[in-house]
């Protein structure tokens, strides 16, 4: 009992966290009292809700306070009691915002690099937490303090659902509409034959890196269970 106690306690601390770093860093945009040094992408307004990293910031935020409200019960009842939807919508949100963590290091970053910018230009100022602090904190909280009972891979696919959402609304808007500068680059350019590619392409990576978070926590909590047992 000590043991969830003390793993209850940590996911409400980290759910807290996450709640409010994406209340300040959503409302960052709003703020008319700064000057904002992000020359590279305009995240004004609400112009800064047609990223992607901004709506998976919100929506792992929305998923944490639905486990922080049981977080906040079982400290109150002393019971370590998780419900299973509650766990796979913070599961997904998790997913979404590895997703927002990676594109910016391993696609997005390696690009500004590449023409002669500063790596790290994405993950300074507001965007440290949006694209570094939020995705770190969710993913640690999902796969080692929050668990649930009959978590089966099958679940792995619902987090796909964000990022083909986003995926249909960015290429209507980019590709036909062209009401969207191409942020994210995925056109390579303007070849729009290459956005199918670039979006079969996000997807399958959205699938692996959603079974690894998947094995992850699964893996934990077994090694866990057998030092129990």
């Amino acid at each position: 009992m000590k043991k969830e106690r003390t793993l209850n306690i940590l996911s409400l601390i980290f759910n807290f966290a996450i709640v409010l770093i994406t209340i300040n860093s959503i409302a960052y945009a709003f703020r008319t009292d700064i000057i904002r040094q992000n020359s590279y992408f305009e995240f004004d307004g609400f112009l800064s809700l047609r990223f992607f990293t901004n709506l998976s910031n919100i929506l792992v935020a929305i998923t944490s306070i639905c486990v922080l409200i049981f977080n906040i019960k079982n400290a109150v009842r002393d019971e370590f009691k998780l419900p299973r939807w509650a766990v796979i919508f913070k599961f997904v949100g998790t997913v979404a915002v590895t997703v927002t963590f990676l594109t910016v290091a391993c696609f997005l970053s390696p690009g500004i690099a590449f023409n002669g910018g500063n790596y790290f230009i994405l993950f300074k100022g507001n965007s440290f937490f949006l694209h570094f602090l939020t995705p770190v904190l969710a993913i640690i909280s999902f796969v080692f303090f929050e668990k649930t009972e009959k978590f089966s891979f099958r679940f792995v696919f619902l987090a796909l659902i964000p990022i083909l959402v986003y995926g249909i609304v960015y290429f209507v808007m980019v590709v036909i509409v062209q009401g969207w500068p191409d942020f994210y680059n995925l056109t390579f350019g303007g070849k729009n034959w290459m956005a199918p590619i670039s979006a079969i392409m996000m997807l399958l990576a959205t699938f692996a890196f959603a079974s690894l978070e998947w094995l992850s926590q699964k893996k934990w909590i077994e090694k866990q269970n057998k030092k129990a047992g």
